[in-house]
C-alpha cells in the first residue's frame, strides 16, 4: 500500500459535495483491497498492477477536495484514510452531508466491511466476492426451480419458494437432510447431479462430520456463533446466551457461507415472519399468499378473496417487498419497484421493526424516494399485517 495517495482529478459531472457517492466509492475500494488481500493469502496469482483500486483513489481525491473546501486537514495518506474508515463518520475531520443515523456508521469492523459499507459497495457497483457468491446462489436457486417446475409456472414458483425458505430456515444442514431435498426435487443435469445439490454447493460450505454434530447458535435468529458469549451480529436480533443445537449426518454437515447468511438468510428473516403470520389461522380462507412470485419478482403477493364457498374470486391484489438495510438513504437511492407482472393495486415496501423504529429512518427513506419512486407505501412489518387484517375484514371478517 502506498505511503501517499495519488490525488486523482475528479470526473466532471459529479458533485464534490455528494458525500454518499464518495462513501460508496470508498466502500468499493475497500472491498477490492480486502479481496486482493484474501487472494494473496491463498497464494492466488496477482490480478492488479500494484496500484490501489481506482475507486479508492478517486474517493480519496474527492475527500481531499472536500476537506480543502471546508478548510480542515485531509488524510495524510492511504494508511491514514484506512484509520478513518474504522471510526464513525461523525468523528472524521470533515463534515459529511450524511443523515444523522448514517454518521454513526463506520466502513470497517475488524478485517471486514461493515453492513453499511457492504450496502454502499453494492450501490456503487463494487465487484466484490460476496456479491458474486450471492449471484451464484440465486442462479442455482432459479435453475433448480425451473428444472423441477417442468414448464408449469405455478410448480416453478412453488419449488423456488420452498428452496428459498430453506435457505432461511437452515443455516446448518446435514447431508441426510440434503438427500431428502434431492428426493423431493429430483431433476438432474447432464452429469447426473441434481440441481438441488448445485444449490447446496453454492450456498454452503461442506464440513466432513459423520454422526452427531453439535454447534452453538443464537436463540433469537438461529445463526451459528463461535462461543457461548459471542453475539450473533444479526441486525435487529436481541441475541442472548447461545444455545446448543445438533444435527445427525452420514458424512458431511453443510454450513452457510458468509454471503448466503448476510445477503439471503439475514434479510430473509423479516420475510419469513411476514409469511408465517399471513399463513396463520387468523387469515385462513380470507387471503391467498404467494411467496416470491415469478421467481422472486416480489417477496410476497397477497390476494384478497371474495366471501362465500366454491370458486373464490380475487377482489384485490397487494404486493410487498421487504428490505432490511443499514442505511435508509442508500436504500432510498437504490430502491425500484419491479416492473411488469404481477400487477398490484397496492404496493408496499415493508421494513422490519428494528429499522422502522429507528429515529429518522422512515423519513430519510421516503425523502430519498420522493420524486423517483411513486405509488409505494413504506410501512413497518406490524403495520403491514394490520393493513392486511383491516382489508380482510371487508371480505367477510376475520376469525
Amino acid at each position: 500500500m502506498s505511503e501517499v495517495a495519488e490525488i486523482v482529478p475528479v470526473q466532471t459531472g459529479f458533485r464534490i459535495d455528494d458525500d454518499y457517492l464518495t462513501v460508496a466509492m470508498l466502500s468499493v475500494g475497500l472491498a477490492r483491497i480486502l479481496r486482493r488481500r484474501s487472494a494473496s493469502g491463498r497464494g492466488a496469482v496477482r490480478d492488479s498492477d500494484g496500484l490501489l483500486p481506482a475507486a479508492w483513489r478517486v474517493a480519496f481525491s474527492r475527500l481531499w477536495w472536500r476537506c480543502r473546501e471546508q478548510g480542515v486537514p485531509a488524510p495524510d495518506n492511504d494508511l491514514d484514510l484506512l484509520g478513518w474508515c474504522t471510526t464513525p463518520f461523525a468523528t472524521w475531520n470533515v463534515d459529511l452531508q450524511l443523515s444523522e443515523a448514517d454518521l454513526q456508521h463506520c466502513l470497517l469492523v475488524g478485517d471486514e466491511l461493515s453492513d453499511f459499507a457492504e450496502q454502499s459497495a453494492r450501490l456503487g457497483g463494487g465487484d466484490i466476492e460476496a456479491e458474486w457468491q450471492e449471484s451464484r446462489v440465486y442462479a442455482a436457486l432459479r435453475a433448480a426451480a425451473q428444472a423441477n417446475g417442468g414448464g408449469d409456472s405455478n410448480r416453478t414458483d412453488y419449488v423456488y419458494s420452498t428452496l428459498r425458505r430453506r435457505l432461511i430456515d437452515y443455516p446448518v444442514v446435514s447431508d441426510r437432510d440434503v438427500l431428502g431435498w434431492e428426493r423431493e426435487f429430483d431433476r438432474t443435469d447432464g452429469s447426473g447431479q441434481t440441481y438441488v445439490r448445485h444449490l447446496v454447493n453454492a450456498a454452503y460450505i461442506a464440513r466432513p462430520q459423520p454422526g452427531r454434530f453439535r454447534y452453538l447458535r443464537c436463540p433469537g435468529c438461529g445463526n451459528t456463533v463461535a462461543d457461548l458469549r459471542a453475539a450473533c451480529g444479526t441486525p435487529g436480533c436481541s441475541s442472548g446466551q447461545a444455545e446448543t443445537a445438533s444435527t445427525t449426518a452420514l458424512a458431511v454437515v453443510y454450513e452457510q457461507h458468509r454471503a448466503t447468511r448476510r445477503f439471503i438468510r439475514d434479510p430473509g428473516l423479516v420475510e419469513a415472519r411476514l409469511l408465517d403470520a399471513l399463513n396463520g389461522e387468523k387469515f385462513a380462507g380470507r387471503i391467498k399468499v404467494t411467496p416470491y412470485p415469478a421467481l422472486d419478482t416480489l417477496d410476497i403477493l397477497v390476494e384478497f378473496l371474495s366471501p362465500g364457498g366454491g370458486e373464490r374470486a380475487v377482489e384485490e391484489t397487494w404486493g410487498a417487498d421487504a428490505k432490511d438495510h443499514a442505511s435508509a438513504r442508500l436504500l432510498g437511492r437504490g430502491f425500484v419497484w419491479p416492473s411488469g407482472e404481477p400487477e398490484c393495486s397496492q404496493r408496499f415496501l415493508v421494513l422490519p421493526a428494528h429499522r422502522a423504529d429507528e429515529p429518522g429512518y422512515v423519513a430519510d427513506l421516503t425523502g430519498e424516494m420522493e420524486g423517483r419512486v411513486s405509488g409505494v407505501q413504506v410501512v413497518s412489518e406490524k403495520k403491514f399485517l394490520t393493513l392486511v387484517a383491516n382489508r380482510s375484514r371487508q371480505s367477510g371478517g376475520l376469525r
